[in-house]
């Protein structure tokens, strides 16, 4: 943003009927014990690498927990600094085994076929947590499974490496076909590692591409899963929706509308309720009243959109934390400063202070 350009305006505070609804991006405490599993056979503790207690503590299969998605990633990005080793994120992927996806296990198992493990995938990938939405594309004798981040600012390599990793220890293993090549592409620059990458995937890495994608033959979505059960997965299924109806909040296709036009207009400061009113055709009271049957505010939404996407602007050293406030809508930095305080408990200067000396 040019110092020319006007500074975006800040969206309306919550009426006094209405207060932020604001829970920041989860992951499933099952799904994220993964990582912390993964550590501790390798005789690393977690929390000797600053790991939260609770993404130490055992996650219940029959629970559909989450714990701070922003924690998980810490992990993850501390682990790989401290032990020196770039592809840690994929090896922890990997190493995922079919309990660390609970209910959505089940229901990839009874799938006839790998197309339709990945329609499923797709299906109840919230039960993993707010972590994406893949997508599955085919064009004649090539498939691509494309990882789709649901923030505005690119996610952290290590993410993106843990996730398409994940995706191909259980396509091997939902087909009984360990040795299937894929071709990983990463949406951020080369971290090393290949040697262990090209372990893991079959195939050398590409780095800087357009998406975070796997390419493979297409005809590998035609081989069956050997655990397919049709009468299994009829009950797979139904404990899975009950799981996503007791997660609730972001199973709304409405909360999900709304957050995507946020985040595609933070930079550009138009993120009041009437602004996205419009975008939806809808009448700010309507918006309003739709949402709170659904347990959300408007607010509540944007807050959580910025709290998902100011992880990396913070990390970023080149970006004076005045610019961090525009490109999350702000049109100051004394009221960003505030809701950061809220949101994380420290200051945003505290934390890229933090961040620095980590790295």
């Amino acid at each position: 943003m040019s110092p020319a350009d006007p500074p975006p305006q800040e969206a309306p505070a919550p009426g006094a009927d209405e207060r932020p609804s604001y829970a920041a991006p989860r992951i499933a405490a099952l799904y994220a014990q993964g990582l912390v599993d993964y550590l501790r056979a390798r005789g690393v503790d977690p929390e000797a690498l600053g790991a939260a207690p609770e993404l130490c503590r055992a996650a219940d299969p029959h629970n559909p927990a989450e714990t701070s998605l922003a924690q998980w990633i810490d992990l993850l990005d501390t682990a790989t600094r401290k032990l020196g080793e770039p592809a840690l994120p994929a090896q922890a992927g990997a190493a995922l085994q079919p309990r660390h996806l609970g209910a959505l296990g089940g229901v990839l198992m009874s799938c006839a076929s790998l197309r339709e493990a990945y329609a499923q995938l797709a299906r109840y990938i919230r039960l993993l947590g707010q972590i994406g939405q893949p997508e599955l594309r085919s064009d004649g004798s090539q498939a691509r499974l494309i990882w789709r981040w649901p923030y505005p600012t690119p996610p952290p390599q290590s993410v993106a490496m843990f996730m398409l990793a994940a995706r191909v220890r259980f396509m091997r293993w939902l087909s009984d076909h360990p040795e299937l090549v894929v071709q990983p592409y990463f949406h951020g620059p080369d971290p090393g590692g290949h040697a262990e990458l090209r372990q893991i995937f079959g195939a050398a890495p590409h780095f800087e591409a357009g998406a975070s994608e796997l390419r493979f033959a297409a005809d590998l979505l035609a081989l069956p899963v050997v655990t397919a059960d049709p009468d299994y997965g009829r009950l797979a299924e139904q404990r899975a929706q009950q799981q996503l109806d007791r997660l609730g909040d972001d199973t709304d296709a409405l909360s999900a509308e709304v957050r995507q036009i946020l985040l595609r207009r933070l930079a550009t400061g138009r993120v009041h309720l009437d602004d996205t009113a419009q975008s939806l055709e809808l009448s700010p009271r309507t918006l309003q009243r739709r949402l709170r049957e659904q347990g959300h505010s408007h607010q509540g939404l944007l807050d959580e959109v910025r709290a998902a996407a100011v992880g990396p602007l913070i990390a970023d050293a080149r970006l004076p934390l005045v610019e961090v406030a525009f490109l999350l809508g702000y049109s100051d930095q004394s009221t960003f400063n505030a809701a950061y305080r809220r949101w994380f408990e420290e200051s945003p200067g505290r934390a890229r202070r933090r961040v620095q000396a980590q790295g």
